[in-house]
């Protein structure tokens, strides 16, 4: 390959009159020359003798492939040159599945985006445009745009702290954003667990795929039995398989019961419920607090444990702890200790927080 001979400190203008002229060869780096480098040249750049080179020379060298650094590098050079173009940058991975919202003024070139996702993440099977999140169950709502093996399921699995998780984007709702937060659960429930002589029950109402059963059911000497519920019916298979795993990692004998109903009802269907749960996790953050009254009764009489995850108004804080602290005395129940998160921002007046409260039945005190 043809490179441009230069000194070191003018390889900065040189490289970028090259690229200017589109003269540079793109995918290819720099060369260390000694004291000089080379910039690599394709084929339009002009002949060794040309004025414009100032006199430097040019010579063959053995060039070298620059790693990419950003997907866009693998667009065709007409659209890179067109400075109207806005190409998305937020996207996210979820084993095998990129998501990434393709706005409405580049949906004419989402083939060209896509292929250049899939020659940048060779881990990628196929990309969808996130079209957002809808109705009740608030899924996804995907569009194909490319796969590398033609194939258009969006079931995967991932990868967590350790833990292999099943899940589809398109069926089941699930963030890896929130993976910290179920460390620190299970952080929490550890340090719970220290007042037991025996491993606890946790209740999981609105588990999802079950991603904190990955923590809280693997670990033998927490746990002995849990109950996981998601009322969407298509999660109920990635859930049961999940469960299957982590319960074939435990160490010690366990029981987990999968249901598919709304979790406030769980009581009244399942009357053996009632008083079980040791930890009962609330991850609804839409609705969650307005579920709690008619939660709570699965709730153990004795020393119990609730964690649960709420969007609310920044300046709505106090007033949250309160309406919070509230219902669970009117559900008998005395708070030993609680503690508030904040987790992240939710939009510009609206936070996600974790509440994490230790309890005690007003009989008991």
């Amino acid at each position: 390959m043809r490179h441009l001979r230069v000194p070191s400190a003018k390889t900065a203008f040189w490289v970028e009159r090259c690229k200017e002229n589109r003269w540079y060869e793109i995918g290819s780096g720099v060369l260390p020359l000694g004291e000089e480098r080379g910039i690599p040249l394709n084929e339009s750049a002009p002949h060794g003798e040309d004025i414009v080179w100032e006199g430097l020379a040019i010579t063959d060298e053995v060039g070298t492939q620059k790693k990419t650094q950003h997907w866009t590098e693998h667009l065709p050079i007409s659209l890179l040159e067109n400075k109207t173009i806005q190409f998305p940058q937020a996207y996210e991975i979820q084993g095998d599945v990129l998501l990434i919202k393709i706005p409405e003024e580049l949906e004419n070139i989402e083939h060209e985006l896509a292929l250049a996702m899939l020659k940048q993440y060779p881990n990628v099977r196929i990309i969808c445009h996130d079209e957002g999140v809808d109705g009740e169950f608030r899924i996804r709502n995907l569009r194909v745009l490319g796969s590398r093996d033609d194939s258009t399921t969006t079931q995967t699995r991932i990868k967590e702290h350790g833990h292999f998780i099943l899940v589809d984007p398109a069926k089941a709702y699930f963030s890896g954003r929130l993976s910290e937060q179920r460390m620190k659960t299970h952080k929490s429930i550890l340090e719970f667990r220290d007042g037991f002589d025996r491993p606890l029950i946790v209740f999981d109402p609105y588990a999802g795929v079950g991603p904190s059963m990955a923590y809280l059911y693997t670990d033998s000497d927490l746990t002995e039995r849990v109950y996981v519920n998601d009322m969407n019916p298509e999660t109920r298979e990635l859930l049961e398989a999940n469960m299957r795993v982590f319960d074939n990692k435990r160490t010690k004998k366990g029981n987990f019961v999968v249901e598919t109903m709304d979790a406030r009802q769980m009581v009244s269907h399942r009357p053996e419920t009632r008083n079980m749960a040791d930890v009962l996790l609330v991850n609804l953050p839409h609705d969650g607090i307005d579920h709690l009254p008619e939660l709570l009764p699965l709730l153990s009489k004795e020393r119990a444990m609730l964690c649960g995850w709420s969007i609310i108004e920044k300046t709505q804080t106090e007033t949250f702890m309160n309406t919070l602290i509230s219902i669970l005395h009117e559900g008998q129940r005395n708070l030993e200790s609680n503690d508030l998160e904040f987790v992240k921002g939710f939009s510009a007046t609206k936070a996600m927080v974790r509440y994490e409260c230790v309890l005690s039945s007003k009989t008991n005190r």
